[in-house]
């Protein structure tokens, strides 16, 4: 996006900007379907840190309400596989903003796509570490519900970190959801059963995301894929298959896909991916534990 037009269009503040006194936004990142990140510059702290925004042109009581949840609930959680909330507020014109810790590394879903499956003693010793950070939400009484490639990253040291709580919700929230329909859905393809049926999450949901995520990392195949397709029909059409599949299928066992994998692995797998949440592994911890065999 270039041109100040096109950013005060979009309600979003131009990099170059100085924000509330303290953060100097050096440069836009990335974008996501509800935010924009940039890379700033903490003026009291003297640190490079990443300010999430949410656009003007976003703004709803409801959008607020989530995106401001999203950042009381990360900031709960101390724990070095999850990402570090500093600070959160409005801007001057009403804003909302997230500050977190710049992490340098990449995604697994940018390691997948650039080197393919991730051998099994690496992939469970990444699953491991976001066991113990999700366990640690948990701990908290935060449930992250999105759990994907897209958001775990490999820092350049060999850190593990969980980032993205957009979705996340108290565990023992008795109230009705803030995410609207939509929102709630996150990615089709990583949703839980009993987030397709709109049933209430629990840290087994997690479990299964972690299971999901696992299975992607050994053999490069998402374990329920969906094709992709621009909002309409189709992508309708293509929601309910992957839902379909979700609640009444198995995902090809991991063995099949690559035979040097050990047996071990299919057993692991398919009891994270249960699909009632009685039969899968109770915690983050159990799972762990599981992997730890490799």
């Amino acid at each position: 996006m270039s041109g100040g037009d096109a950013w005060k269009s979009e309600g979003l503040p131009k990099p170059g900007t100085t924000v509330v006194a303290r953060y100097r936004l050096d440069e836009a990142i990335a974008r996501g379907g509800m935010s924009m990140i940039y890379r700033a510059r903490d003026l009291f702290n003297d640190r490079d840190v990443v300010l999430k925004v949410l656009p003007q042109r976003l703004l709803t009581a409801r959008s607020h309400a989530r995106f401001m949840r999203e950042a009381r609930l990360a900031s709960l959680v101390q724990h070095e596989n999850v990402v570090v909330t500093y600070d959160a507020g409005l801007m001057e014109d009403g804003t909302p903003y997230i500050v977190m810790d710049l992490l340098e590394g990449r995604s697994l879903y940018q390691r997948l796509e650039a080197e393919g499956p991730v051998p099994l003693k690496e992939a469970a010793e990444i699953l491991c570490a976001v066991c113990s950070g999700v366990q640690a939400a948990h701990e908290k009484g935060v449930i992250h519900r999105d759990l994907k490639p897209s958001n775990v990253l490999v820092l350049e040291d060999g850190t593990v970190k969980v980032i993205d709580f957009g979705l996340s919700k108290e565990i023992h929230d008795p109230g009705p959801s803030i995410t609207g329909p939509a929102e709630a859905l996150g990615t089709p393809a990583y949703m839980s059963p009993e987030q397709v049926l709109a049933e209430p999450a629990d840290p087994r949901t997690d479990v299964w995301g972690a299971g999901v995520l696992f299975y992607e990392l050994i053999t490069d195949k998402e374990a329920f894929p969906m094709e992709k397709a621009p909002p309409g029909p189709r992508r309708d059409a293509l929601v309910q298959q992957v839902f379909h599949a979700i609640l009444r299928l198995d995902p090809k066992p991991a063995t099949e896909l690559d035979a040097s994998l050990p047996p071990e692995v299919d057993p692991i797998v398919k009891r994270a991916l249960a699909k009632l949440p009685a039969d899968r592994y109770q915690s983050m911890n159990e799972f762990a534990d599981a992997l730890g065999c490799f």
